[in-house]
């Protein structure tokens, strides 16, 4: 599910480098004739709505759309017993959809597999976890360009300038308010310390030529700093290329003999 630059990264990657392990049965759009424009290129269907493709019985649906899209097809999806991947993990913030999406997942047989996205290092985060309580923050930086639109800045520019602090607080308050910025964030939260309890500030940096994501964990006994620095996708500032080839990464390990 979608066609945009993720997509398109992620679609090409099954078709060719993924081929002998992974059938790309077709794409889903928000408009048809994108679906079908990225379809000729990869040699699939163009499906017209969720039932047409859900017609197929995919074993995995991958969602490289947005928040709005898993939102509104994510438990059809699982109750078709067909399991999903997801890039807009921002929608989890929802205490009421992620509890409605697990039950789904439960009672379908199936699971969602959250991809990190434009971060990592969640394997070390959840491994402290387990050892103790901790604190824990991300700060985001990013060029005027991509972080605007967000509705946090009610339509207003943002200095080319000077360097701004634009939100400083909680995962699921940024997520509302940078609905497409902050997937980040609430990863880092539900792979640790909750979405209320994730400290996590937003920086316009003028000139910046890429999107930058610094999470600390502090603990009594261990500490971690996990710094990175990507350049977006050419035709969406807001979005990190390395999100597309988080999803996969997480495809040839699920195929792998040996999995990290």
């Amino acid at each position: 599910m979608g066609s945009g630059s993720l997509g398109t990264i992620i679609a090409k990657a099954i078709a060719t480098e993924l081929s002998d392990e992974y059938e790309l049965l077709g794409i889903l759009s928000g408009r048809l004739e994108n679906a079908v424009r990225l379809a000729d290129k990869v040699g699939c269907k163009a499906y017209r709505d969720i039932d047409d493709m859900l017609l197929d019985k995919p074993d995995y649906v991958i969602e490289a759309a947005s928040p709005d899209v898993i939102r509104d097809m994510g438990a059809k999806i699982l109750e078709n017993r067909t399991n999903l991947i997801v890039l807009s993990v921002g929608a989890f913030a929802d205490d009421e959809f992620y509890t409605r999406m697990e039950r789904a997942a439960r009672e379908n047989d199936c699971r969602i597999h959250m991809a990190s996205g434009a971060v990592g290092g969640f394997d070390v985060l959840r491994s402290a976890m387990l050892m103790e309580d901790s604190t824990v923050s991300i700060v985001t930086e990013k060029s005027p360009n991509s972080l605007k639109g967000a509705p946090a800045l009610e339509g207003r520019e943002l200095s080319h300038d000077m360097e701004e602090e634009i939100f400083n607080g909680s995962a699921r308050e940024a997520i509302k308010l940078f609905p497409r910025n902050v997937n980040v964030a609430v990863a880092t939260a539900l792979a640790t310390v909750g979405v209320d309890d994730t400290n996590t500030i937003i920086r316009s940096i003028p000139d910046m030529q890429s999107n930058k994501h610094n999470i600390r964990l502090k603990g009594d006994t261990i500490r971690i700093s996990i710094e990175i620095d990507s350049k977006p996708t050419p035709d969406n500032p807001g979005s990190s290329t390395l999100a597309a080839w988080s999803v996969i990464s997480l495809l040839k390990n699920m195929v792998s003999p040996i999995t990290f």
